[in-house]
């Protein structure tokens, strides 16, 4: 239940609706065996739940259901195999014959933070530069970012401490889908004319001053 720390701890069936739509992602050229499906049912599950977790006692009390669950239900594809790490999805690490990207597991991590440095390298040539060190949690943190704001309607509020690179990587993240981004300042004076004035701006996508990227 939420708490004061925990305030974000919110479910309700509209969670369910996000572990579908990114189901709904798949395409039958890329998605070959029961295993691929599975293992992305888990992925974004653990996308919409895990990633609210903010201790380990809770993160580990969600692996322990999850793995219950895979073991009654899907035993016969391999309890190991489904879970194999990393288990990290996005859409600008595999390109498909047609040009377009497709909605797949990242192969490694060295290959993601090969791609993923290289998207930042092109964001500091026309933008401020931005000074990162991409270690593994910032990428996953990127994928993360990106599979929402793909989406229809995507939203995300992101909870930290000042200073851990929820703007960065949210700006980073904006890139990579070839959003523009626009950071508004909310003042005591701020209205509704205002957020209507900002909202026409937002082609796809803004953030405010606390980084939520909307």
């Amino acid at each position: 239940m939420p708490t004061a720390r925990k305030f974000h701890y919110q479910f309700n069936l509209r969670d369910l609706s996000n572990i579908v739509q990114g189901l709904t992602n798949t395409t039958k050229d890329l998605y070959t065996s029961a295993l691929m499906l599975v293992r992305l049912w888990v992925h974004e599950c653990e996308r919409v739940f895990q990633d609210r977790m903010i201790t380990v006692e809770d993160c580990e009390k969600y692996l322990e259901f999850q793995k219950k669950v895979i073991e009654k239900n899907f035993s016969d594809l391999g309890v190991d195999a489904i879970l194999e790490r990393p288990l990290i999805y996005s859409t600008f690490t595999y390109t498909k014959s047609d040009g377009t990207n497709g909605y797949m597991p990242i192969p490694n991590m060295a290959k993601l933070a090969e791609i993923t440095n290289h998207k930042l390298a092109e964001y500091n040539e026309s933008n401020a530069a931005m000074d990162l060190v991409l270690f593994d949690m910032a990428l996953e943190h990127i994928c993360r970012i990106t599979r929402i704001i793909v989406n229809p309607g995507g939203n995300a509020l992101l909870v930290g401490v000042g200073g851990s690179g929820k703007q960065s990587l949210s700006r980073l993240a904006s890139f990579v889908c070839e959003y523009e981004v626009f950071q508004i300042t909310v003042t005591p004076t701020y209205g509704v004319n205002d957020f209507k004035a900002d909202s026409s701006k937002a082609k796809y996508g803004w953030e405010t001053d606390s980084g939520q990227v909307l």
